[in-house]
């Protein structure tokens, strides 16, 4: 198994989202426009302020890894693991310290692609 130590420290993890999510370029999460600017940072991560709706948001916002009290590059290595590896989520769950039902969670919302809304009133 591959150690947790393999995928850095927090920044690191922070600056691979930003690459591969902003890949074409920032744009916002809300309203879709990419008139954004830099501003400021929130913890290890860039914030952003949208011109058009006047709303900020970080790298994470929109994301399964928004919201989550556990460090990126834990999930960034659980996600490895799990869909390279086929680690199991209880070794994962070991690895990383947290519950069982947080892991299930986070890799389920990972794997199964969201619903669409389509057709929905």
């Amino acid at each position: 198994m591959i150690l947790l130590d393999a995928f850095g420290s927090e920044s690191v993890a922070a600056d691979l989202l930003q690459q591969v999510r902003w890949r074409d370029g920032v744009s916002c999460p809300r309203c879709r426009s990419d008139r954004t600017v830099r501003n400021g940072s929130y913890g290890h991560f860039q914030r952003y302020l949208c011109k058009d709706c006047d709303r900020t948001f970080n790298d994470k916002t929109g994301t399964i890894f928004a919201h989550s009290k556990i460090a990126l590059r834990k999930w960034l290595f659980s996600i490895y693991a799990f869909s390279r590896f086929n680690t199991s989520l209880r070794q994962l769950q070991c690895q990383i310290e947290v519950t069982y039902k947080t892991i299930h969670r986070r890799v389920e919302r990972f794997i199964v692609p969201s619903r669409s809304y389509e057709g929905r009133v």
